[in-house]
């Protein structure tokens, strides 16, 4: 493995070399420096008939004031939000009250404060180096702190979480190689675990985003901007959330962003590697694919395919297969109104993911997912939404009550987010 890594280090050397050399040898003109233009004032929403601008807005303001102070005197980027939540499920699970098929928003008939999000950045002009810091407390910290190894097995932990920790760097080599290193959420799936800026199109989670792929790594990731339309990432990483590996040989995360016009871009991520404990020589594999759509300022397809494979995984040591397509559509009706509907497909071939159904673990499952969100910008920093889901299985795979289980469940929720 140390021969491979050596070999496609050298191989990654002479192919940036050759792109500086080939640069080099171009007459270029002196660059001229760029003025840049003057930054267009914030502009308010539109009026809407649940808008809280008159109540909410001089609190949003004196926020953003205090936070602009406290950025200037720190020298940092500083931003985040909070997130609380509450779903219902038909099927009612009791003992334990989780409702299946769900990791993050499982809890049935709760309101639960799911995040209180902290994020800290620091640009490379000043030093350089740039850092990203990205800490969550509550709820979803807690779930995605027990699905990483920061111990040698999951296990209960605190409501608090790094989600990611990292440096970055840009060495000028060509149109200039960057680097990220620590650790740092997926580049596979079309969801996110949600940021500051952005969030995904509907408050539930894909079965894809939670079983098909992974939350994080814990490595270092070269990017290259081949063209002004693609670029290349690759590097290792200690493998699926997990900080300190558990075998002797890291996993290889790399991928390609292809931008050619501003209504259209596709991004394809792999990972491989060894992801058993103990075990060198059983790879899992996994590769997404996404294609982002915009036919229109406010409207926005994006479609998903995975597929997955490891060796030896089941309990009879056989291979396993996982595969799904998801399908979103997102509308801004106006400013503050925004609808999004999800539609999904995910194969457990060998319940090697998904683990089957309610009474143990069953080959071949499949699950579907129909999802309708709506939501409303109280103010800029003010969202709230409301979800209503369909969930199909051909296995008895969602908890009923304490004791049984059923092929379908509905779930309704509610979300308040607040970003600063």
């Amino acid at each position: 493995m140390k021969r491979r890594l050596a070999t496609m280090v050298l191989m990654l050397g002479i192919f940036f070399l050759g792109l500086e050399t080939a640069k080099a040898a171009e007459e270029q003109k002196p660059p001229t420096a760029e003025q840049k233009p003057a930054e267009p004032e914030d502009k308010p929403l539109g009026p809407g008939w649940l808008s809280l601008d008159c109540c909410v807005g001089p609190l949003d303001n004196a926020i953003a004031n205090g936070k602009g102070v406290l950025e200037k005197a720190l020298g940092i980027g500083i931003s985040g939000f909070l997130d609380t939540s509450y779903t219902w499920s038909s099927n009612h699970p009791r003992s334990p009250s989780d409702i299946s098929g769900r990791y993050f928003h499982k809890d049935h008939n709760k309101i639960v404060f799911n995040d209180f999000n902290l994020t800290l950045d620091k640009p490379e002009k000043d030093w350089g180096v740039g850092f990203h810091f990205v800490g969550d407390f509550g709820r979803t910290g807690e779930l995605l702190r027990e699905a990483t190894l920061w111990n040698k097995k999951l296990q209960k932990q605190p409501s608090a979480e790094l989600r990611e920790a990292f440096l970055t760097t840009t060495i000028p080599i060509g149109e200039g190689l960057q680097i990220k290193a620590g650790k740092f959420v997926t580049l596979l799936g079309a969801e996110i675990l949600p940021t500051p800026g952005a969030r995904n199109p509907n408050i539930s989670d894909s079965f894809m985003f939670l079983f098909s792929i992974p939350f994080t790594h814990t490595g270092a990731l070269f990017t290259y901007p081949v063209l002004k339309t693609l670029s290349i990432s690759a590097g290792p990483v200690t493998g699926w959330d997990n900080p300190h590996d558990n075998n002797s040989r890291p996993s290889f995360l790399g991928g390609v962003n292809f931008t050619p016009i501003d209504t259209f871009a596709f991004t394809s991520n792999v990972i491989v590697g060894p992801e058993q404990r103990h075990q060198n020589g059983r790879t899992r594999f996994v590769i997404s694919n996404v294609a982002t759509i915009k036919p229109m300022s406010d409207l926005t397809f994006i479609l998903d395919y995975d597929y997955g494979h490891e060796e030896k995984v089941t309990a009879s040591l056989r291979d396993a297969t996982w595969q799904g397509f998801s399908a979103i559509a997102s509308y801004d009706w106006t400013e503050r109104v925004n609808t999004a509907l999800r539609g999904e497909w995910f194969n457990d071939r060998d319940g090697a993911r998904l683990g089957g159904d309610f009474f143990g673990t069953h080959a071949n499952v499949n699950v579907g997912e129909v999802t309708l969100t709506g939501a409303y910008k109280f103010t800029k920093m003010l969202v709230g939404r409301a979800e209503v889901r369909q969930d199909w299985s051909d296995r008895r795979f969602y908890q009923r009550g304490s004791s049984s289980a059923d092929k379908n469940q509905t779930t309704l929720a509610l979300q308040v987010i607040y970003t600063y």
